[in-house]
């Protein structure tokens, strides 16, 4: 029963401590299931230390290691990410702030059957 207000209160916190917000632009289509893409994430003013993707409520994430690089306009380019299975999915993106921290921002992706 807690479930939902402690959700809220983490956004609400999260929003509330100025956390960038996570804009994916996939291929066309959308995130592929079982095969390798790329995709532009558009993180904010932060430096991208890692990206991964994980699946929380199965307890493992992805079998690739993504590869990134800094687009002229800002962007990231994530490169060699594969979701093989279908179902709730986390992206994970470990990031530098411009006062030095370090945060994790998340973006949620459900993969069809």
């Amino acid at each position: 029963m807690l479930r939902f207000p402690v959700l809220v209160c983490l956004l609400l916190c999260s929003c509330a401590l100025g956390s960038p917000a996570v804009e994916i632009e996939f291929p066309t289509g959308g995130a592929p299931m079982n095969q390798h893409f790329s995709f532009i994430a558009d993180l904010g003013d932060v430096e991208l230390l890692h990206a991964n993707a994980d699946m929380p409520s199965h307890g493992h994430g992805i079998n690739t290691q993504p590869e990134w690089h800094r687009l002229d306009d800002g962007r990231w380019q994530i490169d060699g990410m594969l979701l093989h299975m279908p179902g709730y999915w986390e992206l994970e993106f470990d990031v530098r702030l411009t006062d030095g921290s370090t945060q994790q921002l998340i973006y949620p992706l459900t993969l069809g059957h």
